[in-house]
């Protein structure tokens, strides 16, 4: 740095030097910079004396940049441009609220960002900055202020707000389910092309579970066709390559447009749900403004594909026809 300190040329005679380039004339440098035009003048010689080159051809009428000096010129316009824009983002008084919001793709990619219009008209003056990551928490837990995050509603450092329990169930294209013969039972699921999630987490609710937890065996999923992502996954049951796995949330705007369809009228209460996450030591007007944003929506809203499973399995503790919020 001290080495680049002492070839550069001083500031003053670069400001000069700019802005007669600019204007192509030393009087109206002086203007814009409220000097006299000989001040100006003076410094761009002692530049070009500094460089040993000539920087202007001087005209009768005006300047007229040489070679060297459109190089220069390009430079130090591009310097100062870059310096002034740096500056306007770290002058305190001017600067947006802000909010950095957590969530995982899948998440972002079929509910949050769909809506963050929505967000962002009550909001206008909140910069929002999404952060998506499938390593969960404690891989962004220091780049958010808030969330919407899948699990049981605790994570170290953050505060949860219960927003929508999570259901399983599952999906596929109209155009999968064109010309075969309707599902009926659980089973009959064993016969079909499954989408299956794929990943190291010891956690996973994917169709092992899903079949288990209704008493049904038999799965080998040596038909399945397997995805390392959720968007992934359910990408491939839109375009009717096979049945996933669906979840509440994640599914309502597919369910919704038809999309996506349900083959068969089952489901399970999943083991977790979703919450808005804050970190405890970011509670700001911004972070609050996307908390009741959040929860206006969960509670105005209408009934949803997801939400109304006319059966779940037995062991899931949810009754026929019940309700889950």
């Amino acid at each position: 740095m001290v080495d680049s300190l002492s070839r550069l040329p001083r500031l003053a005679g670069l400001l000069m030097f700019e802005t007669a380039a600019r204007n192509e004339s030393f009087t109206l440098a002086a203007r814009d910079l409220k000097v006299t035009p000989a001040a100006v003048s003076q410094q761009v010689r002692a530049l070009e004396r500094e460089l040993g080159v000539a920087l202007f051809t001087r005209l009768q009428r005006g300047l007229a940049l040489t070679q060297d000096g459109r190089r220069l010129h390009r430079a130090v316009a591009m310097a100062f441009e870059h310096i002034a824009g740096v500056a306007d983002e770290v002058r305190k008084p001017e600067r947006s609220p802000a909010l950095s919001i957590g969530v995982t793709f899948a998440i972002a990619s079929f509910w949050l960002v769909p809506r963050l219009p929505q967000f962002r008209a009550r909001h206008p003056e909140i910069d929002v900055r999404v952060v998506a990551s499938d390593g969960g928490f404690p891989a962004i837990a220091n780049q958010i202020d808030a969330g919407i995050a899948y699990g049981n509603g605790r994570w170290p450092g953050f505060s949860a707000t219960l927003l929508r329990e999570g259901v399983v169930f599952p999906v596929c294209s109209p155009e999968y389910l064109r010309g075969r013969a309707k599902l009926r039972h659980v089973e009959q699921l064993l016969g079909e092309t499954l989408l299956s999630l794929e990943t190291d987490r010891a956690d996973l609710f994917d169709w092992p579970v899903w079949f288990a937890s209704h008493g049904v065996r038999g799965y080998a999923g040596h038909r399945n066709l397997k995805f390392n992502s959720h968007p992934l996954l359910l990408q491939a049951a839109c375009a009717g390559q096979g049945v996933a796995l669906g979840w509440s949330l994640l599914a309502d705007d597919l369910l919704q447009k038809r999309v996506l369809v349900r083959p068969i009228d089952a489901a399970l209460r999943a083991p977790k749900s979703y919450y808005f996450v804050v970190a405890e030591n970011r509670l700001t007007a911004e972070t609050l403004a996307f908390r009741n944003w959040l929860l206006d929506y969960f509670q105005d809203r209408p009934a949803l594909p997801g939400e109304l499973p006319a059966r779940y399995c037995q062991n899931s503790g949810t009754k026929a026809g019940e309700r889950r919020a």
